[in-house]
């Protein structure tokens, strides 16, 4: 999706979200324009227009509205640091490690799990 669609998307979505707002295409304009001074084009246009429609309402909400203008890159910063959780991190890092080490050895079969019985053995 091009920055422009995303634009019209997060216009819509936050007219749905704040109605009385008048305006909104500037707030999304201002919102968008402060995201592009740290992140590449890229990876806003990862988030869905429904995040931008809520990041706009915050960021002009909580910062522009009280005189104090924070980038859209320190809220995105700040809500990255308090959602980390360290144990959660090490399970997720340790799947895409071994989910890369697997692509990386593609002709090997897939590792499975089997039921081995010892048929010496007998229930008493």
């Amino acid at each position: 999706m091009s920055l422009e669609q995303l634009r019209d998307q997060v216009c819509a979505s936050l007219m749905m979200l704040a109605p009385e707002l008048e305006g909104s295409a500037v707030l999304v304009d201002e919102c968008l324009a402060s995201a592009r001074q740290t992140f590449h084009d890229d990876v806003i246009a990862r988030f869905s227009p429904e995040a931008w429609a809520r990041i706009t309402l915050i960021y002009h909400k909580h910062f522009l509205d009280t005189g104090c203008d924070v980038a859209v890159a320190d809220i995105v910063v700040e809500v990255i640091r308090d959602a980390i959780n360290t144990s959660r991190l090490d399970m997720l890092t340790l799947k895409l490690a071994q989910d890369r080490r697997y692509q990386q050895e593609k002709n090997k079969p897939a590792p499975s799990l089997s039921i081995v019985r010892d048929s010496g053995s007998s229930d008493r």
